[in-house]
């Protein structure tokens, strides 16, 4: 996809009037002085106000100090991939198959992902069924093969009411402030129109200066007040736990990041095993949602609507009550 398919679409983050476009700089047409450069064929549409990310942060493909790590070094490009997963993610798959079911009698489908510049797990499921004329849109904070803008999830520059399915898989940890991040998703899609979500609820940190939050299930829940519920479950389970528990008690030890890695690499083989314990238990089960790894929540736009509190506590389905 590239940009000049979804242009029309965009407008500037910080005043949300439309952008002018010459050459390879879009301008805001009204007054707040930010331009947002086009490098490498992919705009840069983040407020030159904005206080975590920079423009010129952009300018290289491999900044040094944004979320993903590359490995140029094919070694360690090896190393990465042998790595097991000490996550058991069950339930991606499923969900983003049903995804699929619901938006496909809509014509020429709108999707935006955030945190797309790599493929989140089972999110083939998904892809593979999208109609032909499908305006997919896959954005980041981050260079990527997927990536087809970048910007700053608070701050959306995408017109109100534009999408039919926004997308924040393992996003929404990773932000200052999701509720700011929600509210922008709600704005941007259409009535109606779908938002999917997988955030953790224990796991450790994974993102380092860039991870700041985790939600039981009703805290998630609560997050997403202003969608009526689909469906919302858990991603993994007790066993994933564990084994993230496992890895990050080795690691507590290490005196330096260096040593750090090297504990979590082969720690991964003595701890992934746990994960499996997942297979045991029974998802829909009240004591899982109060021991998840981490949850999902699938809902739909309806103008109106925000869950009351009272009704968010009788949600409740674990067993500490």
């Amino acid at each position: 996809m590239k940009y000049q398919d979804f242009e029309n679409l965009m407008i500037c983050p910080e005043c949300r009037l439309p952008l002018d476009r010459k050459g390879d700089i879009f301008n805001c047409s009204g007054n707040c002085g930010c331009e947002y450069p086009v490098y490498f064929g992919i705009p840069v549409i983040i407020s030159c106000k904005n206080p975590v990310f920079k423009v010129t942060d952009f300018a290289d493909q491999s900044p040094p100090d944004i979320f993903f790590k590359k490995y140029n070094n094919p070694i360690l490009r090896l190393l990465k991939q042998l790595k097991p997963d000490i996550t058991l993610n069950k339930q991606s798959k499923k969900n983003y198959a049903a995804i699929a079911e619901l938006i496909a009698d809509i014509p020429q489908p709108k999707i935006l992902i955030i945190g797309g510049s790599i493929d989140g797990q089972g999110i083939s499921a998904l892809k593979q069924q999208l109609p032909t004329d499908t305006i997919l849109i896959e954005s980041d904070v981050a260079h990527g093969p997927n990536t087809n803008i970048i910007l700053d999830a608070h701050h959306i520059p995408f017109k109100d009411e534009s999408f039919d399915l926004v997308i924040a898989q393992a996003v929404l940890e990773h932000v200052l402030d999701p509720f700011q991040c929600v509210k922008e998703i709600h704005r941007v899609l259409k009535p109606q129109g779908m938002m999917y979500a997988e955030t953790p609820f224990m796991q450790q940190v994974h993102g380092g200066k860039y991870d700041f939050h985790r939600f039981t299930h009703l805290g998630h829940r609560r997050l997403f007040r202003q969608f009526t519920e689909l469906n919302s479950g858990v991603i993994a389970g007790p066993g994933s736990v564990m084994a993230w528990s496992a890895l990050y008690f080795m690691t507590g030890f290490a005196p330096t990041k260096k040593i750090d890695k090297m504990i979590s690499f082969c720690g991964s083989f003595l701890v992934f095993w746990w994960k499996y314990f997942d297979y045991l238990y029974n998802s829909q089960k009240g004591g899982v949602y109060d021991a998840a790894c981490g949850l999902f929540f699938l809902g739909k736009k309806e103008p109106g609507y925000v869950l009351a509190d009272e009704e968010l506590l009788s949600g409740y389905r674990g067993h500490k009550s």
